[in-house]
Parts: C-alpha cells; sequence; structure tokens
C-alpha cells in the first residue's frame, strides 16, 4: 500500500499548506505565473451554470518555484453538470440500518449458507451487527459472517478453497465461491451520534481481491477482463441502486497489480450521491478521515469491482440521508475567481516539501476540474451539501533518501488536490471536512 500512504502524506501537505486562507487575499506565489484560460461559451455539457459563472471549456498554466523544484502545471479540462443552479442541503451522517444489513446478507446468500466467522460456525440467522468492545468512548459494532459452514480460514486462497470444497457436498462444491460479508461502524457512547468510519464490505472470490486504488484503463479496458467497460458499470450499477438508488458512477480504471494484493486488473468503479444532477465530488481516499480531533464523516462513496463473472467486491463508506435544503440556488463566485485562488495557493500547497533536502523533484499535473458537492463540517458538528470546486491531479516526486524509489510509483487516479468552496473561495481541508 506504498501508494496510498504516498498519496495521504501528499494530501496532508497539501492540507496544512492551503488551511485558512481567506477570499481575497490569497498569498502570492514567488514567481509570477504564467497561465491560459480556452475561453468559449461555457461548456458544452451544461451551458446554463457554465455560462452563469463564465466557466471556460479547459484551463492551462503553469507555475514554479524559485528553486525550481517545486511545480505545478495545468492541462485540464472544466467539467459542470448540466445544471441551472446548486443549494445547500442538510447530510445527515448514519450507521447501516437494520433493512440494509438484512437486504445485503439475503441478496447475497448462496446455497451454502451464510456462517458467524468467529461463532465456531453457528448458521447466521439475520442478526445485526452486535456490540464487539468499547474504547476511548466509543461503542464498536460488528457483524462478520462467510459461507463456510465449519471453522476453516476465510481468506480465499487456492489451497483452502480446495480444502473447504473437499468437505461440503458435490454439488455445493461444484459452483463454490467464497463469499463473506463484514459491516462495522462505531458509536459515541456519550451521544450516541457517529465515532467511528461505517464500512460495509462484501466480497465474492476465490482470489484475492483489492479495492483501495484506481488506475487508468488499458486501450479502454481492463487489462484482464473480457467484458467491456459499459457492461462492467451495468453490472456495479444493478447492485449499488440495489442499495443507493441516488449513487452514479463518480469514477472508473483498473485495479493495479500489488506485490502483496492481487495480481489481476479488474474494473473497479467508484459511486457518489447525485443531487439534482450534481455529483458529490469524489476524491481518493476520502471515505477515511486523519484528523485527531474527532470522528469526521467522510466521503459517502461505494466501491465496486467487476470481474467477468461479475461483481467480486463491494464496499460502502460513510451512508449518509438527505436533509432539508438549507439555501436554495446559493450564489457563486465566477470561475476566474476560482482560478485566481488556484494560481495564487497551488504552488504553495505543494512546496512545504522542499524544507526535505532530499527532495530534486515535486511536481503536480492537474488534468481535471470538477465542479460538485462536498459534505462540509459545520461549526454545530452538523454537515451540509456544499458546492465546491476540485482540482484533480497526479504527484511526481524524485529525489535522495527517502525519495529514492518516489519516482517508481504510478500516480494515482482520482486524487483532488486542492478543494475550493464554490461560495466563498475558502479552501477546504478534505481531512478535517471544513
Amino acid at each position: 500500500m506504498k501508494l496510498r500512504c504516498l498519496c495521504i502524506l501528499l494530501s496532508g501537505a497539501l492540507a496544512v499548506s492551503g488551511t485558512g486562507c481567506a477570499k481575497g487575499q490569497p498569498p502570492k506565489a514567488q514567481e509570477e505565473p504564467s497561465s491560459r484560460l480556452e475561453t468559449g461559451q461555457g461548456s458544452a455539457e451544461s451551458p446554463a451554470l457554465a455560462e452563469r459563472l463564465g466557466v471556460p471549456k479547459s484551463v492551462e498554466g503553469e507555475f514554479q518555484s524559485e528553486s525550481g523544484i517545486s511545480r505545478v502545471t495545468v492541462n485540464a479540462n472544466v467539467v459542470v453538470p448540466e445544471v441551472n443552479q446548486a443549494d445547500i442541503v442538510e447530510a445527515l451522517p448514519r450507521a447501516f440500518t437494520p433493512e440494509e444489513v438484512s437486504s445485503v446478507a439475503s441478496r447475497y446468500q448462496d446455497d451454502v449458507g451464510w456462517y458467524y466467522v468467529q461463532g465456531n460456525s453457528v448458521p447466521y440467522g439475520g442478526g445485526q451487527p452486535s456490540l464487539a468492545y468499547s474504547a476511548n468512548g466509543i461503542d464498536m459494532y460488528s457483524l462478520w459472517i462467510h459461507n463456510i459452514p465449519f471453522p476453516a480460514a476465510f481468506s480465499p486462497d487456492t489451497d483452502r478453497i480446495q480444502e473447504i470444497k473437499s468437505r461440503l457436498t458435490a454439488e455445493q462444491a461444484e459452483s463454490y465461491v467464497f463469499s463473506s460479508l463484514n459491516v462495522n461502524y462505531g458509536l459515541s457512547r456519550e451521544t450516541g451520534k457517529i465515532g467511528f468510519t461505517p464500512e460495509l464490505e462484501y466480497i465474492r472470490s476465490n482470489e484475492r481481491v483489492d479495492g483501495d486504488m484506481l488506475l487508468p484503463l488499458t486501450d479502454g479496458k481492463a487489462a484482464d477482463c473480457t467484458i467491456s467497460l459499459e457492461e462492467a458499470i451495468s453490472l456495479a450499477s444493478a447492485e449499488v441502486h440495489a442499495l443507493a438508488p441516488d449513487y452514479q458512477v463518480s469514477a472508473y480504471g483498473q485495479t493495479p497489480v500489488l506485490e502483496l494484493g492481487s495480481k489481476r486488473q479488474d474494473y473497479i468503479l467508484r459511486y457518489t450521491r447525485h443531487l439534482k444532477g450534481i455529483p458529490v465530488n469524489d476524491s481518493y481516499g476520502g471515505e477515511g478521515t486523519a484528523s485527531n480531533d474527532g470522528h469526521v464523516s467522510g466521503l459517502g462513496v461505494i466501491t465496486v469491482v467487476v470481474q467477468d463473472s461479475g461483481v467480486c467486491l463491494l464496499q460502502y463508506h460513510n451512508p449518509y440521508d438527505v436533509g432539508d435544503t438549507v439555501q436554495e440556488n446559493v450564489e457563486l463566485l465566477p470561475f476566474q475567481d476560482i482560478w485566481d485562488i488556484f494560481s495564487s495557493l497551488s504552488l504553495l500547497s505543494i512546496q512545504r516539501l522542499e524544507i526535505d533536502k532530499d527532495l530534486q523533484k515535486n511536481d503536480l499535473e492537474v488534468y481535471e476540474i470538477r465542479f460538485g458537492y462536498m459534505t462540509v463540517l459545520q461549526a454545530d458538528g452538523s454537515y451540509q451539501y456544499t458546492p465546491v470546486w476540485d482540482f484533480y491531479g497526479r504527484r511526481y516526486l524524485a529525489g535522495t533518501g527517502a525519495y529514492g524509489h518516489a519516482h517508481e510509483f504510478q500516480p494515482i487516479e482520482g486524487c483532488s488536490e486542492l478543494t475550493i468552496n464554490a461560495i466563498d473561495g475558502t479552501v477546504i481541508n478534505r481531512d478535517l471536512g471544513y
């Protein structure tokens, strides 16, 4: 998981440098940037909002530090949904409901049936997550079941799968595929509110499956699949919509080959909620937080891995309910103001890494700018779906010491390197949630 750790490190560096910058008073970059907006009549996909905000079809720019080590280059399409307005809407984080857990368990039960992982192969009879342990004022709830009707290892492994099949009936063994369902969440003992990230994970595969990273497709397809991207989306969407009908695809690609993980490259798709045509913007790693100030509800995202045989992994993080509309048709800043803020902050957001004398190359390439929603934490502890602009980029590092092998890592897709509030222009720290 070196790639994931690298992305989290970079995100943390960005967050520290960007936090607290006020609208209209952004710090200046060390050198005057060279940039260009490719102007037009707004994006063809969304003339109403794009024209109103003066959104260009694409943006180009380059910003470089005096040392020459840090550089930000922008060659990005600007994506705006086809809508006329954006609102502010209540976002209500919650745990998984008993109905959701029962529905998923019933949907994915096979002929072998479900059995508790920790329970001496006791059959699962439709129970809900129960209290597993308590720590630091948080009660942790868990349900973990799999389709092994006797004490056995639960990890998908060729030898173990064969051992399991040898103890099943011939009919069961013929079609047996290892499956497991794991549901976890934590509740504050004092308030009853979410205190630890709710996560639901369903696995169906006789091989190791990883859903942590997303890389570009190979010639429009996942390298180890014969089905098309459209077929993969159709299979994944059927499962996602059974859980969350208003979730749509927000990102797609293929899984990487990892030294300690899967050796296959399958389709991986990420789904987020869409509110009246506006997506909740995805950001790699956003389903978890790095805050030390208590739990912060992360990105509500469903991740699906699809092979030729169908869905083999489904992960659901941070379910939310949609509350009341706080404000309709909010006033949004012109895109030129957003671009000016980015131009002033983008270099500073990565330049702090230059404090390390081993760093010799510190590049950020921005390839897409997207308008959408983010669940933003409010002063009273509530959350609101708030319009934002996300700048998606790829990081490239090189140097000596700790950076000696950084150039070998393939950049991860889908990292929002800077998030700007579309209403007031403030920079949002995604780890802190505001």
